[in-house]
């Protein structure tokens, strides 16, 4: 009950941050020029997190897919790149108790991204960093930490809208 709670009210604080912060707008946009198609090639991984690129790149492309915003091609047929560097893969304490154990742990990545014109290279966009993070309980194990890069990546996708969608 108590996790549940504390989810619910977790849920509620990104909300608010969410809504006051502007990210989500119920104004009309539209793609940006040149982003018709798009292929997202394997991140480069900066971090010491052994393969995270190959998790994090396959979670943004199957999140894109599932938006549908934006068409995943094969780069050979895409107008647009999505290159990516992680640039921070931090996992970490997140909450103590009160005997001073670890109760919460927290994942962080952040990404550089810059969305490029495949046929002339130049960046359509960027670059940006992009931050996503996740918090799972200790009693969780590895199914909560894969849950919080889950949630961390979804944050980054959302980043990544945000960046693609121009307002009219």
């Amino acid at each position: 009950m108590r996790r549940t709670v504390e989810r619910a009210l977790g849920v509620l604080g990104v909300l608010v941050l969410v809504a006051g912060c502007g990210v989500y707008s119920t104004k009309p946009g539209r793609l940006r020029e040149g982003l018709e198609t798009i292929a997202v090639p394997i991140f480069e991984n900066r971090t010491t997190e052994p393969g995270i690129e190959i998790q994090l790149t396959d979670t943004i492309t199957e999140e894109l897919i599932r938006d549908r915003t934006l068409r995943i091609v094969d780069e050979n047929e895409a107008d647009s790149l999505l290159l990516g560097t992680i640039r921070r893969f931090r996992f970490g304490e997140a909450f103590f108790g009160a005997d001073r154990a670890a109760e919460e742990y927290t994942v962080e990545i952040a990404v550089e991204v810059t969305i490029v014109d495949r046929a002339g290279g130049e960046p359509i966009v960027g670059p940006r960093t992009i931050r996503g993070e996740g918090n799972y309980f200790i009693d969780e194990g590895p199914e909560g930490e894969a849950e919080a890069r889950d949630q961390a990546s979804e944050q980054i996708v959302e980043g990544i809208l945000g960046l693609v969608v121009e307002e009219w």
